[in-house]
């Protein structure tokens, strides 16, 4: 008999540092598309002008005069199943799953976009109804619920985090071994995953709450040899600027695993939630901000008429559009002149 026999947590010592690996592997940058096109066109349907940036390899379009969309921080390319939709969609995750179903009324910054019916801020953040999974009672699936509805809030919508880049009570929330990795993680340009920082150069409109539309799906499963019940949140935040420009707009579209390990299997630091993958892009945004993980409406650009578009130019507004994308910020190649 060894000194580990009577240790039942023995062998789970390293669990956490797998679970931080794992994330760091998934807020690496994601693929950059350097060749694009910029095109000009009007928009059949709000009648205005838009300008219209469309990565080569994505056959990505914006709308609403902003022609920059970031592909920031995949996990893994997704799969993008077009299905019936005129644009590349995401596939649902297994399990239990709810999206938005509350809407607003159309307002200022957000007419004519997909944004313009979302609901206002956490009116949008729909919880499925707890149910047992294997491993985890109602109660406490109930529980775990309501800690990433205040971690999407305190990260996404918080004045504290989005104008004085405070992540304290998004790191909070986190079980306490998780914190460390995390805190460090949000210093850099991929914090924009998890949590929204407003470039100071600009300032949000003090009358518009962002819009927020997206699903969560809850299901159990073993992860690491752990009992473990995995929220998938994905969620598109819209954000309005206070600044004089015809959509003055920009946005986050996200994708998250959060876990909570069966706390019975693991250590007691170790028991709560955990940021396990992510996935995002920012959208209509300004680039050079983007680069600092830091959120501002994006300026109106040049462009080359081009007469083929392929998808609805808001579409990357909308929850469902996958989330593998090109690189608009990204400069294409120059060419010598003869």
């Amino acid at each position: 008999m060894n000194d580990h026999d009577d240790d039942p947590f023995h062998g789970l010592d390293d669990w956490a540092k797998d679970v931080e690996r794992r994330a760091k592997r998934a807020h690496r940058w994601g693929r950059v598309a350097r060749l694009f096109r910029w095109s000009f066109r009007w928009s059949e349907v709000t009648k205005t002008t838009l300008w219209i940036a469309s990565a080569v390899a994505a056959a990505v379009l914006l709308a609403a005069a902003f022609p920059y969309v970031k592909a920031a921080f995949t996990s893994d390319p997704g799969s993008g199943d077009t299905g019936t939709a005129a644009y590349p969609t995401q596939p649902v995750p297994s399990g239990i799953s709810v999206t938005t179903s509350a809407s607003a009324t159309p307002t200022g910054p957000f007419d004519g976009t997909a944004a313009a019916t979302y609901p206002k801020g956490d009116a949008g953040i729909t919880m499925p109804p707890a149910t047992a999974v294997t491993g985890f009672t109602q109660a406490e699936v109930g529980a775990d619920l309501q800690l990433v509805h205040q971690a999407l809030v305190a990260g996404r919508l918080d004045r504290k985090t989005l104008v004085g880049h405070d992540n304290s009570a998004f790191l909070a929330l986190l079980a306490p071994n998780a914190r460390a990795g995390t805190t460090k993680w949000l210093t850099g340009a991929t914090r924009i995953n998890a949590v929204t920082w407003i470039d100071p150069s600009t300032k949000l409109d003090p009358d518009e709450q962002p819009r927020v539309s997206g699903r969560v799906t809850f299901d159990s499963a073993k992860v690491d040899g752990v009992q473990t019940l995995r929220v998938t949140t994905n969620f598109v935040w819209v954000y309005a600027f206070d600044v004089r420009q015809p959509t003055p707009i920009a946005a986050v579209h996200d994708s998250i695993r959060w876990e909570f390990p069966k706390p019975d299997q693991v250590r007691k630091n170790d028991r709560g939630m955990w940021i396990a993958d992510t996935d995002s892009y920012v959208a209509w945004m300004d680039c050079a901000g983007a680069d600092k993980g830091l959120l501002a409406p994006g300026k109106p650009a040049p462009a080359t008429p081009h007469p083929s578009e392929s998808e609805p130019a808001d579409a990357i507004l909308r929850p469902d559009h996958t989330l593998d994308i090109g690189d608009d910020c990204a400069k294409p190649p120059t060419t010598p002149k003869p």
